[in-house]
């Protein structure tokens, strides 16, 4: 398996599990991290729909550069999002509800990091005829 498909199922896999687990304690969070109860659902939801959509493109036998790209961006915001969450004072978090907001942020940033290596090795054996994009040659 390429480094890009491996990235981006790795990224579906702790996406899906984060959605999971924020989904079954929504009604807890706002007591543990001052994360409002909507807001919890809706970012539980998100991240199920988004670990749905990085599985879909996984599993294409051509992973599209245009649709890696997508992802790696889309990261990046997920990682501002999440630090303007953290210290915009936009919610009334608790120091665990910073904590998390903030670090977690850290394996996403790992998941960019692989997806545009593995983008980079794809893009290199194109270039030197070993193959298609996530055909499995890089």
């Amino acid at each position: 398996m390429n480094l890009l498909r491996f990235a981006l199922r790795l990224d579906a896999g702790a996406s899906a599990g984060l959605g999971v687990v924020i989904l079954a304690l929504s009604g807890k969070l706002d007591e543990w991290l001052g994360t409002p109860t909507a807001f919890a659902l809706g970012v539980g939801v998100f991240l199920l729909v988004w670990a749905a959509g990085l599985t879909i493109l996984a599993a294409q036998r051509d992973i599209s550069p245009a649709g890696a790209w997508t992802v790696i961006v889309l990261n990046v915001g997920w990682i501002a999002a999440s630090l303007a969450v953290a210290f915009s004072g936009a919610f009334e978090l608790t120091g665990w509800g910073v904590a998390l907001s903030a670090l977690q942020a850290l394996p996403v940033l790992l998941f960019i990091d692989l997806q545009y290596l593995g983008l980079r090795r794809v893009r290199a054996a194109v270039r030197s005829g070993a193959g298609a994009v996530g055909s499995g040659a890089a």
